[in-house]
């Protein structure tokens, strides 16, 4: 995999930028990419790799009529190429058996809801106020309890779930049928 500071650097200096759709993408591919291949750094090397490979085939990415499905369909092929390269070591043999009888429409389909519904969550917790918005980070993205909450910001515990309790209950009035999705998967 190329390097990632140059991805970057390459991707930034195209004569069209490209900057916009990764920025857009590039978390949500990177969450469906690593439920594929279970190795999120590997997992962020290849989302960056497609990236730079769909640049070089074509730099103006605005003629792509569908480049949402043109991306998550890149990475998809680009994660079972990784486990079949890796197929000496017995977890990856494990895994792209898994995905080989779940290849399904159905399975990749709920793979990319869940990644876009996820990028919809947590572009609605940045919007956030700051102290909830840390709290909700804490809890759902890094997985802290409260108590760890609580100690590493400097306040109560029960500061802690009020917060967190306020942050849910605008992400459900701000999401609805998203967030009920999120908290059914992912909480």
């Amino acid at each position: 995999m190329p390097g990632r500071e140059s991805d970057k650097a390459a991707i930034e200096n195209g004569v069209y930028s490209i900057l916009p759709i990764f920025n857009q993408y590039y978390l949500t591919l990177c969450f469906f990419a690593g439920k594929l291949i279970n190795e999120q750094t590997v997992a962020e090397d290849i989302v960056k790799d497609v990236f730079l490979k769909l640049w070089q085939k074509e730099p103006d990415f605005s003629r792509y009529k569908n480049i949402k499905a043109v991306l998550y369909i890149a990475v998809k092929n680009a994660c079972l190429n990784y486990i079949k390269k890796r197929k000496h070591i017995r977890i990856q043999t494990n895994a792209l058996t898994y995905l080989l009888q779940q290849e399904q429409e159905d399975f990749v389909l709920n793979e990319i809801t869940r990644a876009e519904v996820l990028r919809e969550v947590y572009a609605a917790m940045q919007q956030l106020p700051e102290e909830c918005r840390k709290v909700m980070h804490l809890y759902y993205r890094q997985g802290l309890d409260h108590r760890s909450i609580s100690a590493k910001l400097g306040v109560t515990v029960s500061t802690v779930k009020n917060q967190k309790a306020r942050g849910v209950q605008i992400l459900k009035k701000k999401l609805g049928t998203s967030f009920i999705y999120f908290l059914m998967f992912f909480v």
